[in-house]
């Protein structure tokens, strides 16, 4: 039985000087009958993910004896770096871990990975379209998706919400603040916000938000010129921020909290709700008393909005993509990998540690209700994440923005326009 290999590359100096081990070739063991494929990634820190990743290459490596998949893994904060350099003198290993959208356009432009369009008849009705096209350029796919990061949930205490009149979550804005309002009668704090670190409002309330509104066609073509941010559709939806902050929606100190801080508020019954991503799911089950009480719901759908009232605002990741340069051999061994890679088992080791799964897979019944129903949400689809999708510049611009109009220092027209000018002297 062949043990992992791991190879844990941990000086940033060391890693600019070492060189890939395949450019497409690989090396094969003793009796030219197995083929090695070099693995890179950047699962260096002992997380219930990365745990469920390096099992599943080590069960792969004792079910197939022609084939050896050597993982070097190489910290967070390093991988991108190197790999865009080996990228840049065409020295990629053999399989790599990528991040969709924009992250991974320009290894597509640079012709350095390979479709997989061959071999996504495997997934189809398995992982929705919706949640492929993260890791799509021009209609080719170019890595599966083995998590979702959603950014945009709604935690909520379902005795607060019931006493406020409401057996369910509303399903619609106005129903949102129907109850925001009945809590604010009762003097229960509506919403727990930490808006310290400025990105909450974007990329969890604005990244749904502006969706409902404009769909999800809209952000992209304002980035390619064929649209403006000055859209009445995308102005409606930084109102929403207003509205919310001018009905006392938030507590008074949401700007001096942080994330981490608001969602401690909500843990410990001081507010009624708490809006945030698929991260909060562990911290707080295991931190509430009750968990029963907790429930969890999308952002409700919006009057007049051209987006789908499904989408939840996310982003895919753990895919892992191919070089381009690989033989013809060593593209089948590779294929056989990510098919077993991407499969029930390895997404059932991912929903026993709370993490969100793009697949369609079944789910025990002592999985919690609300990383359940997290879970679900996701299968409808996922909306762009503004930061994610943004340039820096233009992400600062509506970060500081928004924490702008909650203060009354700029309304939602003046923030459109301000994004509109930095695209266009970008």
């Amino acid at each position: 039985m062949r043990k992992l290999s791991f190879i844990i590359i941990i000086s940033f100096g060391l890693m600019l000087g070492l060189v890939a081990c395949s450019s497409g070739e690989s090396q094969e063991t003793s009796g030219n009958d197995v083929i090695e494929l070099t693995l890179w990634n950047d699962w260096t820190e002992d997380r219930p993910e990365n745990r469920a990743y390096k099992s599943m290459v080590e069960k792969f490596n004792e079910q197939h004896d022609d084939i050896e998949v050597v993982i070097e893994a190489i910290p967070h904060d390093q991988y991108e770096t190197k790999l865009r350099t080996q990228a840049a003198g065409q020295q990629l290993p053999d399989m790599f871990r990528v991040w969709p959208g924009a992250r991974i356009q320009p290894l597509v432009e640079g012709d350095a990975v390979l479709p997989l369009n061959d071999i996504t008849d495997n997934w189809k009705g398995y992982i929705p379209e919706a949640i492929m096209e993260d890791y799509a350029v021009d209609g080719n796919q170019y890595a599966i998706p083995g998590n979702v990061s959603e950014t945009s949930l709604i935690f909520y205490n379902k005795e607060m919400v019931a006493q406020a009149g409401f057996d369910t979550f509303p399903a619609t804005y106005e129903e949102l603040k129907t109850l925001i309002q009945s809590l604010n009668d009762q003097d229960i704090t509506p919403i727990a916000l930490g808006n310290k670190g400025i990105w909450p409002l974007q990329s969890i309330y604005i990244s749904t938000i502006a969706d409902r509104f404009t769909g999800s066609d809209f952000l992209p073509d304002v980035l390619n010129g064929e649209g403006s941010f000055e859209n009445e559709q995308f102005i409606k939806s930084l109102a929403v921020i207003q509205e919310l902050t001018e009905m006392n929606a938030f507590n008074s100190d949401m700007n001096t909290l942080d994330e981490a801080q608001a969602r401690n508020n909500f843990i410990s019954g001081n507010t009624a709700m708490h809006f945030a991503g698929s991260w909060a799911i562990g911290p707080i089950l295991d931190s509430v008393e009750n968990i029963d009480n907790i429930g969890v719901a999308p952002f409700p759908s919006f009057a007049g909005g051209e987006g789908d009232p499904q989408k939840i605002a996310g982003v895919a990741g753990g895919g892992i993509a191919l070089n381009s340069k690989l033989t013809e051999e060593e593209q089948q061994a590779a294929f056989e990998f990510l098919k077993f890679f991407y499969s029930d088992e390895m997404y059932q080791q991912l929903i026993d540690a709370n993490i969100i799964v793009p697949a369609d897979v079944e789910i025990g019944e002592d999985i919690p209700q609300v990383f359940q129903e997290a879970n679900k949400l996701a299968q409808g689809g996922l909306a762009p994440v503004y930061d994610a999708t943004l340039t820096p510049e233009l992400t600062d611009v509506i970060n500081n923005g928004l924490q702008s109009i909650t203060l009354g220092e700029m309304t939602p027209e003046e923030l459109a326009a301000q994004m509109q000018q930095e695209l266009e002297s970008e």
